[in-house]
């Protein structure tokens, strides 16, 4: 086990490794099914390091993030093995389309390394997306054809590079 003065001068890089084997252990063991726990939370800080803004509370249902020029960000994160089955591109459901970018984000279920992340239009998003009854929303799956839809940005290095970072942001704005 890592002492107290181990985690407090870790990255948060490290912090999310160690995180993701306590998570392989907790499902040997059938105490957790899924690798999802932390990933939503740290993409959402993740894309505010990177761009900037301001977080939105968790009461807000459409967007994660607003930028200082107004632009609202819904973020989406899936952890994802490798090669990435196409039940992990699932994103969650997406119930309004009250934003202006999707922060699209996928972690390595090995160490929560980012493996991809691009910002998409939100019209991109909605135009392949599915609408199902079943969960009240659109559904929409992290495609290599949605991550380079026209008018995305690929930010997997300034991710990674804000993961690594202890500091200071990263950003691509």
């Amino acid at each position: 086990m890592l002492t107290v003065e181990q985690l407090t001068s870790a990255t948060p890089k490290q912090l999310l490794a160690g995180y993701a084997a306590v998570l392989r252990e907790l499902r040997s063991r059938e105490i957790v099914r899924t690798n999802n726990a932390p990933a939503g939370d740290y993409a959402e800080w993740l894309a505010q390091r990177v761009l900037g803004g301001v977080l939105a509370p968790n009461s807000v249902k459409s967007y994660d993030l607003t930028l200082e020029d107004g632009t609202r960000v819904q973020v989406k994160a899936r952890v994802v093995g490798d090669p990435i089955s196409s039940s992990q591109r699932q994103m969650s459901p997406f119930r309004s389309w009250d934003f202006d970018l999707g922060a699209l984000v996928q972690l390595s279920a090995t160490n929560y390394t980012v493996v991809r992340a691009a910002l998409v239009p939100a019209d991109e998003i909605r135009n392949r997306a599915t609408y199902r009854a079943h969960v009240n929303g659109h559904i929409a799956f992290m495609t290599e054809d949605l991550l380079g839809a026209p008018g995305a940005q690929d930010v997997t290095r300034p991710f990674n590079i804000a993961a690594s970072d202890r500091e200071g942001p990263a950003s691509v704005r």
